[in-house]
């Protein structure tokens, strides 16, 4: 990966995250590297705190492979919300691992599995109310 833009994640978020990286059969799966030198990476701010423009999980995104020009326009989710859900993005997914914690306009070279180099660029960010 070339360089990679700064990131800003929830101190929620990363919790959440790395319980759930920690737990079987996520904790040593070697596909979620990626995942892990992101969150290991991230500026981490209280969720009170973090700018709407941030895509966080359950942030619903508008970003463009840079490659294609293909839009795409969907929630970032953990796991166990994409059953049978449309339009939804796991975490776990090589794309949504990227997406995390970019901010509106910022770009990211992320590697597929087939080793291909993808961009991606946030274009929009719409954030559930916080309760």
């Amino acid at each position: 990966m070339s360089d990679l833009p700064p990131i800003t994640v929830s101190e929620l978020d990363i919790d959440r995250l790395e319980t759930l990286l920690d737990k079987k059969p996520y904790r040593d799966d070697k596909a979620l590297e990626g995942l892990r030198h992101e969150l290991a990476r991230a500026q981490v701010l209280p969720v009170s705190e973090m700018p709407d423009e941030l895509v966080r999980m359950n942030s619903t995104v508008t970003f463009e492979v840079e490659e294609t020009g293909k839009q795409f326009h969907l929630t970032l989710c953990y796991p166990h919300e994409i059953k049978g859900q449309p339009e939804t993005l796991s975490i776990l997914a090589p794309i949504g691992s990227a997406l995390l914690g970019l901010a509106v306009g910022q770009s990211i070279e992320w590697t597929l599995p087939d080793t291909q180099h993808r961009h991606v660029r946030i274009i929009k960010v719409e954030n559930p109310a916080q309760a």
